[in-house]
């Protein structure tokens, strides 16, 4: 788990011989399971959000991204595979990803105009009056989530060569939110022995 960019099934094969792609694969995915608890920590304060499309043309998928403001920087993030951008899958998303009483930071959609009946403040953002005529605005607009949706999609393309499982989709944005949000500790030790830390935790029981 040291490349930093993440690791394919066939490179963790290559790597430590794993006999079979399937076992790699496998033990791939056990990992990314643990690698986020949204029980644990939401994220708080200031939270750009907004949503993108990873995929092909006839196979584009939806995916919520959460920003925490820190300063000019980017904080903690959350992403979240959706089944489409309606106003209830939105809102769920980020109920579940950002404490009550944070400041919803988003472009005008209507999917949020009433995120603050459930508890939260709300800065729709507006263009400024001299970006009418360019392109790209919306970097500018929200610029911590679009930085973020760039890196997803190179790292989508680039390490998966856009060939992950839908299925399995939600477990590949876990691990990448697992190494963004560590992205500046200074020692990998750390960052293994909270994943092994993870991986030993029982999960919570499931409501009957």
């Amino acid at each position: 788990m040291g490349q930093k960019s993440g690791a394919s099934a066939l490179s963790l094969q290559r790597n430590f011989g794993i006999g079979s792609y399937r076992t790699a694969w496998a033990l791939l995915q056990k990992l990314r399971a643990c690698m986020l608890r949204r029980e644990i920590s939401q994220l708080s304060g200031n939270v750009e959000v907004d949503e993108i499309f990873v995929g092909g043309v006839k196979n584009k998928e939806p995916i919520a991204v959460a920003a925490e403001v820190r300063g000019l920087g980017t904080g903690r993030i959350r992403l979240r595979h959706t089944e489409g951008r309606t106003a209830d899958q939105v809102q769920t998303f980020i109920i579940e990803s950002i404490a009550p009483g944070s400041k919803i930071v988003s472009d005008r959609n209507k999917n949020y105009v009433t995120i603050v009946e459930k508890g939260y403040s709300h800065d729709p953002q507006r263009k400024a009056y001299y970006w009418e005529n360019l392109d790209r605005d919306n970097d500018r607009l929200l610029p911590r989530v679009h930085r973020v949706a760039s890196l997803v999609k190179r790292w989508y393309y680039g390490t998966y060569h856009g060939r992950m499982d839908k299925q399995s989709l939600q477990h590949y944005l876990d691990e990448f939110v697992f190494r963004f949000n560590r992205r500046t500790s200074g020692s990998r030790g750390l960052v293994f022995h909270r994943l092994i830390q993870a991986a030993l935790m029982p999960k919570p029981e499931e409501p009957s």
